[in-house]
């Protein structure tokens, strides 16, 4: 990224976890993780950013390859600037957890460079209480039809590795019409406050930053 180019977010209810020359992250109490990235090499994406039909290919392919599912992807205005936006869905990363991951990403060309930006919230605790209340409420198949031929399992570990081997898919669910019947979910959270950082996000020339009044405890990127 240019040394010219200040980028700017709200991070007031978070504490700086990890830092690195290309890679700066923040959690704050509501389980939520927020990670900037800087890479130092230039972007060479196969299509344009705001091509919005290749990048849902794209990042399609890439997120299953992953064992995950891309739920959205738009072009959206941040900072002054067009960014592409993309959620996905994982498994959780915590051992023997049947819960998910869920991840905001927004990219935001800085000349040749990208930044990218993460939201972030795991699922912890009781799962599966979203998916199975949308699916009473709107009279949806379960997550996974049953198999033809009943599986036998010679324990409840290799049940539950079986479960998480299956491939991830958009649920009814997964749509942001029920954030706020689960406030408290991390897909519901991790969209909430996606919007927030997009609200406060601000890029600007250095020499304009450094005129700006000081707004600690933003974070400035140099």
């Amino acid at each position: 990224m240019s040394n010219n180019i200040s980028v700017k977010f709200d991070v007031a209810d978070c504490t700086l976890r990890e830092q690195s020359e290309d890679h700066f992250g923040w959690s704050n109490a509501n389980g939520v993780y927020i990670v900037l990235r800087v890479p130092k090499n230039p972007t060479n994406w196969s299509f344009h950013p705001h091509d919005i039909d290749a990048a849902t290919r794209y990042f399609s392919q890439q997120s299953a390859s992953n064992g995950g599912a891309l739920l959205e992807m738009d072009v959206v205005s941040a900072g002054g600037h067009t960014a592409l936006r993309g959620l996905f869905k994982y498994r959780s990363p915590l051992p023997d957890s049947m819960g998910m991951m869920f991840v905001s990403i927004l990219w935001i060309r800085l000349g040749n460079a990208t930044a990218q930006i993460n939201v972030e919230s795991v699922e912890q605790g009781t799962t599966g209480v979203r998916e199975a209340t949308v699916c009473v409420m709107t009279g949806e198949s379960p997550t996974s039809a049953s198999p033809s031929e009943p599986l036998l399992m010679d324990s409840v570990e290799d049940m539950f590795a079986h479960m998480r081997a299956q491939p991830l898919r958009v649920l009814p669910s997964d749509n942001s019409q029920y954030d706020q019947m689960f406030p408290d979910h991390p897909l519901s959270k991790v969209r909430h406050r996606m919007a927030q950082l997009e609200a406060t996000l601000s890029i600007a020339a250095k020499e304009a930053a450094r005129a700006a009044p000081a707004q600690a405890p933003w974070w400035k990127l140099w």
